[in-house]
Order: structure tokens, then sequence, then C-alpha cells
């Protein structure tokens, strides 16, 4: 399983870190050449920013392994905010699209 942190951390200050999502990719191919991966994607509620919290779950099909995690990363990401923005509600605003 691939498991990404993002946090903020204010004014570089490790201290005061929040966290500002987390994205969950788990294999589901047996680790084929080019596999299949279920992602759960969340982002939190960053009041400050004004950043909705929203999560997401999908699948995703054809990723050659060979291309490295941060292919897979961007892979996810383009089918996940597409989904958001799909349902007619701006990116990150909302509950999940499960």
């Amino acid at each position: 399983m691939l498991v990404i942190t993002a946090e903020i951390w204010p004014g570089g200050d490790e201290t005061r870190k929040q966290l500002a999502g987390e994205m969950r990719i788990a294999n589901e191919s047996d680790l084929a050449d080019v596999s299949s991966y279920s992602a759960g994607i969340l982002q939190v509620a960053d009041p400050g920013s004004g950043a909705a919290g929203w999560q997401s779950e999908l699948l995703f099909h054809g990723h050659r392994r060979s291309d490295g995690a941060w292919a897979l990363v961007r892979a996810v990401l383009n089918q996940a905010l597409p989904k958001a923005a799909d349902s007619g509600r701006p990116i990150g605003e909302g509950k999940s699209d499960a």
C-alpha cells in the first residue's frame, strides 16, 4: 500500500503542523506489471484557507508499475478531482463521492 500524507507547517514550523490530507492506494492486481488499484483520498477542511473537507474512493485500472509511484499518484488525482467536479459542486465541497 502506498500512503501519502500532506501536512501544513505554518511558517515552516513543524511543531504547528496540521493534517491537510491523505491518500491510500492499494494494488488490487497481485503486483502485475500493469495493475489496478483502489484509492481513498481525504482532504481535511481548512477554515484558514477556505478549503472544504472532502473524501473520495475510486478504482483505477491500467497503471504500469514501471512508471513509478508519482505517476500513480497523478493518475489517481486526475481521476478523483474531475469526479468531484462532475458531481455538480466545486472541487473540495461536499461529502464523499463513494
